[in-house]
This record gives structure tokens, C-alpha cells and sequence, in this order.
């Protein structure tokens, strides 16, 4: 394993020959062996331990392992302590994405003071993890990379190793370490991969994640080029002065790939994989006059092409994927959440039982026709007549918004919810969704 940790460090040009580099250890397994591999192969080590504060005592143990470890073997050791429940509270994401931002945050400051590389211990069955949730979430070409080996300072030198041959390389190595009970959550998406699906997989074909892992490789390599054929052949689509950006039917059709030119495209601008493909399909039909929303920009069939134009706030949308965080640009945000359900006052945020909802949801101004059925109404209603009964002035109806789950309207944002969707003291998975600040709505008189 040693040899095939060096040969790739050389083949993706990770780190030179005897650099430095600091080595982040949590005090598990991988993290462990990565240190003393690193070391073995000549790289002068020294370790940073994050302390999340997430699981009480054990916490603390798992810190003071990783330091009484770099005090027996005399290398430089230095910790932190991060407040992940105040920043997730703070800030509305998951409790993982607060614990991921606080941490590679204070890596990047460490980086920023000396310019060490910083290696994280990736091996080749996370970024098998990382593929299949990336393929669930239909994340497109440049999911098809999972973990990359090398990141801006982050480097990653176990990546082409899988966890089993990790697990062999402490035994030979009487290598202690820590066992993160958190890793066990089937809470976790990744946890339930990792626990459930890679067994069963295992189970069928021995020998599956070893190809996988190659083929994740493989994977990435082709990423790479797809993007730079892709890249050319948009390169000749330039947005006007006003930001339009027009691109002819034969222009697409020419292409070596028009699915991946249109992802490629749109991707990056918000649109979610389901309605890329029914913009391809609109453009296979040539239904003149479609028209589809994103988070900034619109994207409307003409007779002869595409156009692709920035939109104002009021007129964009949003996809809502499963354990998703609202971007910094929303005028919504949304979080999810297992405990914590408060009593509404209005209807300008909402609970959802996550668990009755068909992920991806969309969160969109409403269109002429959409129907909902209110709580307590016992049959549906036009959207229409909801903002006339709220009184909305005219100026306002174009700015309401309704969340979308499966075809069915399951929130006038600020008026009304659906039968069926709020999370009660059963609910299991919440969502949690509000008007963001400085957004107001009219608090309807009536209680939904």
C-alpha cells in the first residue's frame, strides 16, 4: 500500500519529493494511517485537529488521543475548537455543512500563514460514496469526479486506496485510533451508503468497490474531457450588453453532445437536472414559446434558438434537493432538521414533514391556474383567489411564490399551506422554510 500511496502522490503531483506538509487527523483510522504513511514516505508531518464539540466527552477524548499520538512521536501538533451548533443556528444550514465551513475555514487560515499543503484522508470508497450520491442528485459531468485528488492547498494522497487495505495497514502497523460513533447515524445519507448500499453491493459482486473505485478514476479523467470539448464549443455563445445570451437550433444540434452542452449551460445558472432535460426536450419539439426559470435567469424557446436571460429576484425560482441549504442569493431559506418544531405565528415560514414531500422540490413565483388545498378547506383552490382573499395589492402578486412538491402546490408563500404537510410531534425529518428578511407579506387574517 505504501509503494501505491507514493506512485500516486508522484502521478497527480501531490506533493514533492520530502515537502512538508500538514496532515488534519480526527483521530479515526484513515487519518491515522495517512500521518504515519506520510511520515514512512519522508514528508515531514504535522497534524491539526479540529474539536467540533458535537459529541460531548467523547470529543474531548478523541482531541486529547490525537495530541498524546503527536507527543510520542514528537510532531508538531495544534487544535481548534469550533461552535457548530451556534453557526448552523446562526446561519440555517445542516449541522454537517456548519462543521464543514467552520473547518475548512480555519484550514484555509492556516494555509494562508505559511502556505502548507493541507491532506485530508479521502480514500477510494468515500469518493465511491460521493459518485452515488452525486448520480441520485443527478449533479451532471462534473459530478462524475467525486473527490478530486487535489483541491486549491488540500491534497489527498489516499484516494486511489481503498478503506479495506487501510484497515489492513493499521493491524500490520499496530496503528491505534478512534472510532466516531457518529459515522453510524443512519440519519446521514452518506452513513446509510456506506452501511447499507456498499455491503449489498459488495454482497452481489465481490470485489464492487474495488471497481468502482477504478472506475471513479476513470470517471474523472473523462470529466475532464468532456469539460474542455464542452468549453469549446461554448465558447463561441457570448451574452449580448443586456447579459442575453442567444444560441441557435443548429448550433445545439451540431454539437457532439447537446445533453451535456445544455447541462454544461445551465447548470452552473441554477437549473436543476429535471428541467435541463425538458429544455432539451422542448428544443427536440420545437415548442416555440416555452419557457423555464431558474434561480437568475429564464430560459425561453424561441422560433429559431435559445435565449437565455437574467431575470429579476421576483421572477426567479429555486430547487430544494433533499438535505439541500439555501444559497446566499435566495429570497427564501430553508434547512432541515430532526428535533425543534415551534408553534407558527404566520404563515411566513413553515415546518414540513420532510418524508411526505417528492424531492426536488420547486420554489417558484405561481403561474395562472395553480391550485392548492388549504388547511381546513377539505378541496383545492386557485392560487388566484387566495391572494384576492389576502387582499395582495396587484403590484405584490407577481412577487408570491409557491413551493411545489410532485406538481402539487404545498405552499402560497406568506398565505396559506396545504392538507397534509406540516410536521407535527411525529415528524421524524423537517423542513424548515421562511420568507427571508426584508421580504415582508401581509400576515393573513385568518390562521391556516
Amino acid at each position: 500500500m505504501r509503494s501505491r500511496i507514493a506512485r500516486y502522490i508522484r502521478q497527480e503531483k501531490l506533493l514533492e519529493h520530502g515537502q512538508p506538509v500538514r496532515v488534519a487527523v480526527s483521530g479515526g483510522v484513515d487519518s491515522m494511517v495517512l500521518v504515519h504513511v506520510l511520515r514512512d514516505l519522508g514528508h515531514p508531518c504535522s497534524v491539526v485537529h479540529v474539536d467540533h464539540g458535537l459529541r460531548g466527552s467523547e470529543s474531548d477524548t478523541d482531541a486529547a488521543f490525537v495530541q498524546a499520538y503527536c507527543h510520542r512521536e514528537k510532531i508538531p501538533f495544534v487544535s481548534t475548537r469550533v461552535d457548530v451548533e451556534s453557526h448552523a443556528k446562526g446561519t440555517g444550514i445542516s449541522t454537517q455543512m456548519a462543521a464543514r465551513e467552520l473547518r475548512y475555514k480555519w484550514f484555509h487560515e492556516l494555509h494562508a500563514a505559511d502556505g502548507l499543503s493541507i491532506a485530508l484522508a479521502h480514500h477510494s470508497d468515500d469518493a465511491v460514496e460521493t459518485l452515488l450520491i452525486n448520480l441520485m442528485r443527478g449533479t451532471g459531468t462534473h459530478g462524475w469526479a467525486g473527490i478530486r485528488p487535489k483541491t486549491g492547498p488540500f491534497v489527498r494522497p489516499l484516494l486511489a486506496t481503498d478503506r479495506s487495505d487501510i484497515l489492513l495497514y493499521a493491524r500490520e502497523h499496530a496503528i491505534a485510533f478512534r472510532e466516531d460513533g457518529s459515522n453510524s447515524d443512519p440519519h446521514y445519507l452518506r452513513n446509510r451508503i456506506r452501511h447499507e448500499v456498499l455491503p449489498l453491493l459488495e454482497e452481489l459482486r465481490p470485489g464492487a468497490l474495488r471497481a468502482m473505485g477504478r472506475s471513479v478514476t476513470l470517471l474523472r479523467e473523462l470529466e475532464t474531457v468532456a469539460v474542455r470539448r464542452v468549453d469549446e464549443e461554448v465558447a463561441g455563445f457570448l451574452a449580448d450588453a443586456s447579459g442575453r445570451t442567444v444560441i441557435p437550433f443548429g448550433a445545439i444540434e451540431a454539437c457532439a453532445s447537446p445533453s451535456l452542452l445544455l447541462n454544461t449551460l445551465l447548470r452552473p445558472l441554477g437549473f436543476h437536472p429535471d428541467v435541463v432535460e425538458r429544455v432539451h426536450d422542448a428544443i427536440a419539439e420545437r415548442r416555440t414559446g416555452a419557457l423555464f426559470a431558474a434561480q437568475g435567469h429564464q430560459v425561453n424557446v424561441d422560433r429559431d434558438g435559445l435565449l437565455i436571460t437574467p431575470v429579476s429576484a421576483a421572477g426567479r425560482a429555486w430547487w430544494i434537493e433533499r438535505d439541500s441549504t439555501s444559497p446566499a442569493d435566495a429570497r427564501f431559506t430553508w434547512s432541515f432538521a430532526s428535533l425543534g418544531i415551534p408553534v407558527p405565528t404566520s404563515m411566513n415560514e413553515v415546518w414540513l414533514d420532510a418524508d411526505r414531500l417528492s424531492f426536488p422540490l420547486e420554489l417558484r413565483p405561481w403561474h395562472t391556474g395553480d391550485r392548492i388545498r388549504p388547511m381546513g378547506l377539505g378541496g383545492s383552490k386557485l392560487v388566484s383567489d387566495v391572494l384576492i382573499d389576502a387582499r395582495v395589492p396587484l403590484i405584490n402578486k407577481a412577487d408570491t411564490h409557491v413551493l411545489v412538491s410532485a406538481g402539487e402546490v404545498v405552499w402560497v408563500a406568506g398565505h396559506r399551506l396545504a392538507e397534509g404537510y406540516r410536521a407535527g410531534p411525529a415528524t421524524r425529518n423537517v423542513l424548515h422554510i421562511r420568507i427571508d428578511q426584508g421580504i415582508t407579506f401581509p400576515t393573513p387574517s385568518h390562521t391556516p
